[in-house]
């Protein structure tokens, strides 16, 4: 016999920061890490696999994003469901430690306890749990996704107009994000089964440090990852930047104005491998970077990237989140009564002159079963490469993408 259950769809929306020098660091007391550790592993691992399955397209998602999500959802498993997605996440077993840690990158994110320069950083993080209305979530669940992700509780009526209030939520996400993401819950996502949905978002917006100047922008050639030679704008500046060059790849460091954001941009020799990056990688580019006069060539971008995810976690491991008989959330209710349905992701990228414009959004969706004088060094990005936006205050990886062609 089939048992019963209720959907809940968990959507986190990434957006971004507005990048402005600030004077007073908070540092943190570990070392580079996302929230939960081994999490910067899932990052890549999830990387690789959506790089796989794009083929020759371009490739961006919000490790931050989806992990924060996932990590909302994963506070209500137990059992061998909870077991998985820790095992996945990077997660270790301690879930108060790693709640604890989500809500203390939070502060760090909002800037909390910085003094403000005439500059500030701009960081508009907003979270919200949407639940049918007379629907019993557990005291302890809403309370630990107040406090640990500072999430806003709304009643919803999915039962009766469950496409208007997708509308309602896709509304939400589209002013957060600035009206970068939208319709990230596509039509049908919302049923009438459903019955829980969280999201969350954050708005990026960053200057360079040092701007690129717009008289030296001109047309030049990309060799796209299927190949074929585009033309396309880019931008050029020399000056003294930190520069890495690793076993078959090279990789630059471009901060931006408040000096606790940057891009990392990684250029592989050849075609980009979607294993290149891991943990290991990060650090070693992190801790090896040198600062030399670069002479950059790099390509003005933008696109927005869509994928589902759920099929990839799954093969990664996250089974019984995904099954309506195995699926234990009861952490929820009470009772063993909702499974993940479907995973999405939406992000959106535009690098020009003046810096950078970013946002993402997931969602989780839970179904019933119902220096020197030396030359410059060349660094020119007329091939596919890499790119990661990193916040160095809290040593998380905000951003990663890859731009197989500069065109689309």
């Amino acid at each position: 016999m089939k048992r019963l259950g209720y959907p809940l769809m968990v959507s986190l929306y990434f957006a971004g920061i507005s990048c402005a020098r600030s004077t007073n660091h908070i540092v943190p007391d570990t070392g580079f890490h996302d929230p939960g550790q081994g999490n910067t592993g899932f990052a890549f691992a999830l990387f690789a696999r959506l790089c796989r399955d794009a083929g020759e397209e371009n490739v961006m998602f919000s490790p931050i994003s989806i992990s924060s999500a996932l990590a909302m959802t994963w506070a209500g498993a137990g059992g061998e469901t909870g077991a998985q997605m820790a095992a996945v996440l990077g997660f270790d077993e301690d879930q108060a430690g790693v709640h604890g840690g989500f809500s203390r990158l939070l502060s760090l994110l909002a800037r909390e306890g910085l003094e403000q320069s005439a500059n500030p950083v701009v960081l508009n993080i907003a979270n919200a749990l949407w639940v049918q209305q007379s629907f019993p979530l557990l005291n302890d669940y809403t309370d630990l996704v107040r406090n640990s992700y500072r999430a806003e509780a709304r009643n919803m009526n999915f039962m009766e107009s469950p496409d208007a209030q997708r509308v309602i939520i896709n509304e939400w996400v589209a002013e957060k994000t600035a009206q970068r993401i939208t319709d990230l819950l596509g039509y049908g996502s919302v049923t009438g089964a459903t019955r829980v949905v969280l999201t969350s978002a954050v708005y990026f917006l960053g200057t360079w440090q040092y701007e690129f100047n717009r008289d030296l922008t001109r047309e030049g050639t990309f060799t796209t990852l299927a190949g074929n030679r585009v033309s396309t704008p880019f931008m050029h500046r020399t000056g003294d930047y930190p520069h890495y060059q690793g076993q078959g790849f090279s990789a630059l460091d471009l901060r931006y104005s408040d000096g606790m954001c940057r891009m990392i941009l990684v250029l592989p020799d050849g075609a980009p491998d979607p294993g290149l990056l891991s943990p290991e990688t990060l650090r070693a580019i992190t801790s090896g970077f040198q600062t030399r006069k670069v002479a950059l060539a790099m390509p003005s971008f933008e696109f927005t990237a869509s994928c589902n995810l759920a099929g990839n976690l799954q093969a990664m491991g996250m089974e019984h989140a995904f099954s309506e008989n195995l699926a234990d959330f009861s952490g929820f209710t009470g009772g063993r009564d909702l499974f993940i349905s479907d995973v999405v992701h939406k992000a959106f990228v535009k690098v020009d002159e003046s810096g950078t414009e970013a946002a993402a959004a997931t969602g989780v969706v839970m179904a019933t079963t119902a220096m020197p004088a030396d030359p410059p060094v060349p660094f020119v990005l007329d091939r596919p490469f890499i790119f990661l936006i990193v916040d160095d205050l809290s040593e998380t990886v905000l951003f990663i993408g890859r731009v197989a062609d500069p065109t689309r």
